[in-house]
C-alpha cells in the first residue's frame, strides 16, 4: 500500500533550499553538503547614499561595500552578517561656510533581520537592523579660499550606537538570489569627546558664532539611507 505525500506547502523553507543549492552549484560545491547546514550564508554587493539632516543637510556615499548575511533556512531569519561601510569625507556648510569632514561608521554587534514571504511567489521583504558607532575627525573649513583644520579631539564620536533599520519599501520586493532595494530613516544621539569647532583659530577671521558644539551641528531625527543590494553568491564568513 502506498502512503500518500503530505500537501505541499509553499514556505520559505522551500524558497531558501532552491537558494541554497542554487547557489552551492554556482560556487562548485556539492549541494548535498550544503544541505546539511541549516544557515546559508550569501553575500551581496550593496552600494548607496546616507543624508544628514539636523544642522548638516548632506548627503555621503555608503560603499561600495559587501553585505555578509547569514540567513536561518527555516524560518528566514537573518541570524548574523556585516555591512562594513568605509570611511568617507562628507562636505557641508557651517553658517554658509563650506565645510568637510571625515566620517567613520564601525558596526557594533551583528546584523539581524528577516527576510518575510509575500502573496507572491518567489518574491520577499527585507528587514535588517545593525548598529554603528559613528566618528568624526579631519573637520576642516574653507576660508579665504584655504582649508583650515577645526580641532574636533581624537575621540569625538556618537555616545551610544546608531541603529538603522532598513526596509523593502512598500510595493518593491526582495529575492535571496537577486537582492533588492532597501530605505530607512533613523536618528543619532548626542556626540562625545569632541571639542567645539573654533572658527576663531582661523588666523584673520572673526565669525560672530565663535565656535560651534558638534552637538549642536549633527544629531538629529532626519536622517535617511537608501541601500541597493545585488550580486548575491556563496558567503566567504
Amino acid at each position: 500500500m502506498r502512503t500518500k505525500p503530505p500537501p505541499r506547502h509553499r514556505t520559505w523553507v522551500a524558497t531558501a533550499f532552491a537558494a541554497l543549492v542554487a547557489t552551492a552549484l554556482l560556487t562548485g560545491a556539492p549541494a548535498a553538503q550544503a544541505v546539511e547546514n541549516p544557515t546559508l550564508k550569501v553575500d551581496y554587493d550593496a552600494v548607496g547614499t546616507t543624508h544628514i539632516g539636523a544642522q548638516v543637510d548632506s548627503s555621503m556615499a555608503i560603499g561600495p561595500s559587501v553585505l555578509k548575511s547569514v540567513i536561518d533556512t527555516t524560518n528566514g531569519h537573518i541570524v548574523g552578517g556585516s555591512l562594513a561601510i568605509p570611511t568617507q569625507t562628507m562636505s557641508f556648510d557651517i553658517f554658509g561656510i563650506p565645510a568637510r569632514a571625515k566620517v567613520t561608521m564601525t558596526q557594533v554587534g551583528s546584523l539581524s533581520g528577516a527576510i518575510v514571504p509575500t502573496s507572491q511567489l518567489g518574491k520577499s521583504t527585507l528587514t535588517s537592523t545593525v548598529a554603528y558607532d559613528i566618528q568624526l575627525s579631519d573637520v576642516e573649513a574653507k576660508v579665504f579660499g584655504i582649508w583650515w583644520p577645526l580641532a574636533v579631539g581624537s575621540r569625538c564620536h556618537t555616545a551610544e550606537p546608531v541603529t538603522i533599520t532598513a526596509s523593502t519599501p512598500e510595493g518593491e520586493f526582495f529575492t535571496v538570489n537577486g537582492g533588492g532595494r532597501v530605505t530607512s530613516t533613523y536618528t543619532i544621539g548626542s556626540f562625545t569627546g569632541c571639542a567645539a569647532l573654533n572658527f576663531f583659530d582661523i588666523p584673520g577671521f572673526f565669525p560672530w558664532f565663535g565656535s560651534i558644539p558638534i552637538n549642536a551641528l549633527v544629531p538629529g531625527t532626519d536622517n535617511s539611507l537608501e541601500l541597493q543590494i545585488a550580486n548575491p553568491r556563496a558567503g566567504t564568513a
